[in-house]
């Protein structure tokens, strides 16, 4: 085989044809894993947009979330198959070097210029901040992917945007797909913003497989040795940092937003903390300044107990900060005055404080910068609605400690399963279940004081005191849960049961009428039935369909119902004089437990004598009611009666008229309390699981937030309680998806509260940052 060298590495020379091949593989790996990453996407695109949706006050937000995830479902087929056909596309011209033709706006008529849509301009810079996010965060990759394309298609220094595969190419070629589904833009918009949320790691992975897929092929020839050092370690780094991160990605409810590489990358591109708070003092450039450590003294670890980098590095923060956490105020360090509280009473972010302080000027940028992202944890956490005021005081006199903790250890805020931050979203979830009428000699609330207190006191530099703590919390949360499960246990057999006789009454009902609409019967015996009858079936049918109880009363039902009719045949005459003696027995057993009115029973009994005796007269077997000819004869007697001014014969007529006519049809049901409307709101409701928080909203106007702590197996009735248990409220899915309609219920965003921060912090980070150069 020929081969050509650079002094490195021997490289195959390849003809047109093999390089093509190549090519059109690299295209259908790369398709294939981006379908996978998308759909992936995708699928946390839906769930995100379904907390946003419950997590929001604003009706109109709700609907467009909701409305935004309603399109994601029918369409999604759809929408993956036209960004594999627009992916195909945009690759084949990347390839065949098409260019997009720019405008000549020298030739516009300025007469037909009109504004551009607000959205369509919103659209866009959404779609810029995509494909910057992946460009840097793939920025090495991509740098030898773009060299290794530009060389197969012998366009050695192509550009980026010219790259077949390029970030640029995938984000439209998705784009296009989105606008070729059903939906309103502002829908399709606001799928677009939630992809810009979404963890892009995927694409990293993919274009280093490419990479290596192209250099086992030995096609392309080698970079300089130096560049390919620096490669390789950043790419290693990279992949250690993935695999660290990699059980607590599985474990949460998404991909982990690693806000240190935010900080990092923000650091390294200049961007101090004049860019991040307005009226900052001017920050050096060049990335995070650390000071030198050439006094003789025992250099600080770089490496925190969890695994993160250690960011503190300024002794004079260090010292002041400790102090800080134990109340001190009014106090120099190193010739710099400290003079405000680090720990305060109300909802004060202290951390706001430091910056202005002389104390925060000592900060070099990465310590700065990581004191900016902490105060913004805690506006996030003393803005939520999520947590009562009380509660959110407690956890914010922990500022100190928990910025302490992320600067001796950065993977606060790149791990899930950091000590500190577990901590703060077990203290926030449990504060979830404390209301103000409960006071602070709550358990609860004395429980979260004590924890806060042994942080002040305790914490030095071992985070693993907030693991020890946040499982104290858990012990006790759990022997609560377990003292309450008493209480709901013996609410839920209640409500249990209740549903159970609801349930055997509309059974009653149904097998009543449907032999009262087959069959015509007397008025006297449609109301027994109706009134009487109805509750004997409800109480056997607790007893089980198979019963031979419940069995027997139907056979009753039915046997009661045949002996009114007209008896056309000598045998049947005969079959209702045999039946009679057991009928009545039965009738007598099953009405044991019926209460009547004084006089009803034998009006009743007297009744059926009267309707049996008319349907065994041979006269009357032709006509479809014996009785009628009855009724029609009273109610002569009872006018005859009232001529001769009898009007108790009269009154006694008329009673057996009304009695012998025919039974009215079923009374039409109750209108529903509730109205019963198939929309998001009832999706949102049929969506809820056990140990889910909602935020009700009572008659008198007061806020409480209740637990949904069991539901109903046999009609879905959703028991809600507060932490104790107690102070139960059971309501229907129609009624729960009412009161949201209503705007009377919220659902409590069930992500922890340390998450959903970081979540909102870095869409803020890349609004600032997103339209900075790489």
């Amino acid at each position: 085989m020929n081969v050509i060298t650079t002094g490195e590495t021997a490289t195959r020379r390849v003809m047109p044809r093999e390089m093509a091949k190549i090519l059109d593989d690299c295209r259908d790996l790369a398709i294939h894993r981006l379908l996978l990453s998308f759909a992936s996407m995708l699928d946390h695109v839906s769930d995100h947009l379904m907390a946003r949706a419950g997590n929001s006050d604003v009706r109109d937000d709700q609907l467009l979330f909701l409305d935004a995830r309603e399109v994601l479902r029918p369409e999604r087929a759809d929408l993956m198959a036209e960004f594999e056909k627009q992916l195909r596309a945009h690759v084949e011209a990347g390839v065949r070097g098409d260019t997009v033709k720019k405008a000549d706006f020298s030739a516009v008529d300025a007469r037909k210029l009109t504004l551009v849509d607000t959205l369509a301009m919103d659209e866009s810079i959404v779609l810029g901040n995509i494909v910057r996010v992946v460009e840097n965060l793939c920025h090495d990759e991509l740098i030898e992917f773009n060299r290794a394309v530009g060389y197969l298609l012998g366009r050695p220094g192509m550009e980026m945007a010219t790259n077949p595969l390029a970030p640029s190419a995938i984000v439209e070629a998705f784009t296009e797909a989105l606008r070729s589904i059903k939906g309103d833009q502002r829908v399709k918009y606001t799928i677009l913003k939630e992809l810009n949320q979404s963890s892009l790691g995927d694409i990293n992975a993919i274009y280093a497989d490419l990479n290596r897929h192209l250099e086992n092929l030995h096609v392309v020839p080698q970079t300089r040795s130096g560049y390919r050092h620096r490669t390789a370690a950043a790419t290693a780094e990279r992949a250690h940092r993935a695999d660290v991160k990699a059980p607590e990605a599985a474990a949460g409810a998404g991909g982990e937003i690693d806000m240190m590489a935010v900080l990092q990358r923000l650091a390294s591109r200049g961007f101090g903390l004049t860019r991040l708070r307005p009226g900052a003092g001017a920050a050096p450039g060049g990335g995070p300044q650390m000071p030198a450590s050439g006094s003789g003294e025992m250099p600080l670890p770089s490496i925190g107990q969890f695994g993160g980098p250690r960011i503190l590095v300024t002794q004079e923060l260090a010292d002041a900060l400790s102090r800080l956490q134990q109340g001190e105020s009014g106090f120099d360090v190193g010739g710099v005055p400290v003079q405000f509280a680090g720990v305060p009473e109300g909802m004060h972010n202290v951390l706001r404080d430091l910056q202005e302080s002389p104390l925060g000027a000592k900060a070099n940028q990465l310590e700065a910068m990581t004191i900016e992202l902490v105060a913004m944890l805690f506006d996030f956490i003393f803005e939520t609605k999520d947590l009562p005021d009380s509660m959110k005081v407690l956890i914010g006199r922990l500022q100190i400690p928990v910025l302490k903790a992320a600067m001796l250890d950065g993977a606060f805020f790149s791990k899930k399963s950091h000590p500190s931050r577990l901590m703060v979203n077990a203290l926030a979830h449990a504060g979830i279940g404390w209301s103000p009428a409960m006071g602070s000699e709550d358990p609860l609330y004395k429980k979260v004081e004590q924890i806060v207190h042994r942080v002040l006191d305790e914490f030095t530099d071992d985070v693993y005191l907030f693991d020890t703590l946040r499982k104290d919390l858990e012990a006790f949360l759990a022997d609560e849960e377990k003292n309450a499960e008493t209480t709901i246990q013996s609410t839920a057999d209640e409500i249990n049961q209740r549903d159970r006789q609801e349930i055997a009454r509309m059974v009653a009902r149904s097998e009543i009428e449907k032999r009262l609409e087959a069959h015509t019967v007397p008025n006297f015996l449609g109301l027994f039935l109706r009134d009487y009858w109805i509750s004997v079936l409800a109480e056997l049918h607790l007893q089980g369909e198979e019963s031979e109880t419940w069995v027997l009363a139907l056979t009753t039902l039915d046997d009661l119902v045949w002996s009114v009719q007209p008896k056309r045949t000598g045998d049947e005459r005969r079959k209702l004089v045999a039946m009679l003696p057991n009928l009545l027995k039965r009738l007598h057993r099953g009405l044991q437990n019926v209460a009547w009115e004084p006089g009803e029973r034998e009006q009743f009994m007297s009744n059926l004598v009267e309707a049996h005796a008319a349907s065994v007269k041979p006269s009357l077997a032709s006509v479809p009611m014996p009785t009628t000819a009855v009724a029609e004869a009273a109610a002569a007697a009872a006018e005859e009666a009232s001529a001769k001014g009898d009007s108790e014969t009269a009154a006694k007529a008329r009673a057996l008229a009304e009695a012998m006519a025919p039974a009215p049809p079923p009374a039409p049901p109750p209108e529903p309390v509730v109205e019963i409307v198939q929309d998001h709101f009832a999706e949102l409701a049929a969506s809820l699981e056990r140990g889910m928080w909602i935020e009700f909203e009572g008659e008198d106007g007061q806020l409480a937030f209740a637990k949904l702590a069991w539901v109903s197996p046999l009609r879905g009735t959703y028991l809600f309680t507060n932490r104790q248990g107690q102070k139960a409220v059971s309501l229907t899915a129609d009624e729960l998806a009412d009161r949201f309609r209503k705007d009377r219920a919220r659902l409590v965003e069930a992500e922890p509260l340390v998450d959903r921060a970081f979540v909102t912090m870095m869409a803020s980070l890349e609004e600032k940052f997103g339209e900075q150069p790489a």
